[in-house]
């Protein structure tokens, strides 16, 4: 059922590549995916603001000599990214206006276009890779008029995977980003880290090791910047206090 829905979606997107004149599927590379947590007020109790949670991830993707930049909310319809999606992960991407489509084998998302920006070359897809991005769309066997030879050897196929060992899961991978929650005087404050967009504080957002640059601004304010250096498992706090201009 999944392998017909992907299709149908795939169908979809086709034509709406010829109506609406976007770039044809393209292969491409997973450069981050960064995620931030933004408290919102949705209600007022006495005085008392009562937040809510929203997750927003910002994925960016290296294709051809240029870097895409997109985002997108969690939600009932987009939910996180899969684990595999880290950097140089292998996937096709198209882009309608200023919308990005991603496609993989784990997973597919629709994110907002936010920035464009040149870059290196990106390293070309190994063959395998490439194999494994064309079989992607690759039109399932029918099953219409299957002949009874068919039918005993799918039966024997299904017998040898019900004998086949069972595997144990494989335990959750280990941590590889830190986070850092921003704060700020005023509230609702923007935040860019490395120049990106990642929402407005409250946030928590989860980051790469390394050296990362934070840039918190507020219409009517001297912009605030700080640089922290953010290690795997690490759980930071930044409180950036604004001055009037």
């Amino acid at each position: 059922m999944r392998c017909v829905i992907r299709q149908l979606v795939l169908l979809l997107l086709s034509a709406g590549l010829a109506a609406g004149g976007g770039q044809p599927w393209q292969y491409g590379r997973i450069a981050s995916v960064r995620k931030s947590i933004t408290t919102r007020t949705k209600a007022w109790v006495v005085n008392t603001p009562i937040g809510e949670d929203e997750t927003t991830y910002t994925i960016s993707v290296h294709l051809l000599d240029k870097i895409l930049v997109g985002s997108y909310e969690v939600s009932s319809d987009q939910g996180d990214p899969p684990q595999e999606w880290t950097a140089n992960f292998p996937i096709k991407i198209q882009t309608v206006g200023d919308l990005m489509y991603l496609h993989a084998a784990t997973g597919d998302l629709r994110l907002h276009v936010t920035q464009r920006k040149k870059a290196q070359p990106m390293a070309p897809l190994t063959a395998d890779e490439q194999k494994q991005l064309e079989e992607l769309d690759a039109p399932a066997e029918s099953t219409i008029g299957f002949s009874a030879r068919g039918s005993k050897t799918s039966e024997k196929v299904a017998a040898a995977a019900e004998a086949a060992p069972q595997t144990a899961p494989n335990p959750p991978p280990a941590p590889t980003i830190g986070t850092v929650t921003v704060r700020s005087t005023p509230y609702l404050s923007e935040v860019f880290v490395d120049g990106d967009s990642m929402g407005y504080t409250p946030a928590k957002i989860n980051l790469p090791p390394g050296k990362h640059t934070f840039r918190v601004e507020k219409a009517g304010y001297k912009p605030w910047s700080k640089e922290m250096v953010i290690t795997i498992g690490s759980e930071l706090n930044l409180d950036a206090g604004l001055e009037k201009k």
